[in-house]
């Protein structure tokens, strides 16, 4: 392999942990950089592009300057180009591509935002139960469009749009139980696919090296997110698309 691939990344962030598991999924050589994104360093900002966050993940070839992908859907999306068709990493074909972006954008419009928002609302307020029903309305909607007889969201395999919601799954379900006595839904057959499909994730071999630690990783996570418990954290994850 001609290229060098390098991922700046943070334990904690979701984000980051999409590309890292779509890494570890298609079986890329990588070198992995743990990076604290909160120290604005000269260095960080121009490695990040002046972005300031994780992920990013750096393509350094013999000869030019690198480059540098922030973002993690991008920086997916990049990886399956990157193997071309060996493996089902992202979608082949524009019609495909077009199906996950559009999936990709309901996580980003429709789930994400509500989860960060009811973590941060006061656990009895409007507020909270209008970001639950929201989140609920957008886990049902992405549950109810998998096929009934395979595990993942298009079939045998993940692909990105499983790897880019699995991160907020592990985090709606540890972080809103504990912090808000909050669990999902269990019957009715909309639930019972998301379970089945949230299990074959949980247990999947490239999301589960995506957890350094992982004796303590839960309850490392639980702490992280403590601030964001008290309403407070990083602020812009609750912007809606």
């Amino acid at each position: 392999m001609s290229k060098k691939l390098t991922l700046y990344s943070a334990w904690y962030c979701p984000f980051a942990q999409r590309t890292w598991a779509t890494l570890e999924h298609l079986e890329i050589p990588y070198e992995y950089r743990e990076t604290d994104p909160y120290n604005k360093s000269p260095e960080w900002m121009d490695i990040s592009r002046g972005t300031g966050q994780v992920p990013v993940l750096e393509i350094s070839a013999q000869k030019g300057a690198p480059l540098r992908i922030p973002d993690s859907l991008r920086s997916m999306e990049y990886l399956d180009d990157f193997v071309n068709e060996n493996v089902e990493g992202y979608a082949s074909g524009a019609s495909n591509r077009a199906e996950a972006r559009y999936w990709l954008d309901v996580q980003k419009s429709d789930i994400i935002p509500y989860f960060y928002r009811f973590l941060k609302a006061d656990s009895y307020g409007s507020e909270a139960d209008q970001a639950k029903e929201k989140m609920l309305m957008g886990l049902q909607l992405f549950a109810e469009s998998m096929p009934l007889e395979r595990p993942y969201f298009t079939g045998s395999t993940p692909n990105v749009v499983d790897f880019a919601l699995a991160p907020f799954a592990l985090r709606i379900e540890l972080l809103l139980k504990h912090y808000k006595g909050f669990t999902l839904p269990t019957s009715g057959e909309t639930w019972a696919r998301y379970a089945i499909w949230w299990t074959a994730m949980k247990t999947h071999p490239a999301f589960l090296n995506t957890m350094p630690e992982p004796e303590t990783y839960e309850e490392r996570l639980i702490e992280f997110y403590l601030p964001y418990s008290q309403s407070g954290g990083q602020e812009d994850v609750t912007n809606l698309a």
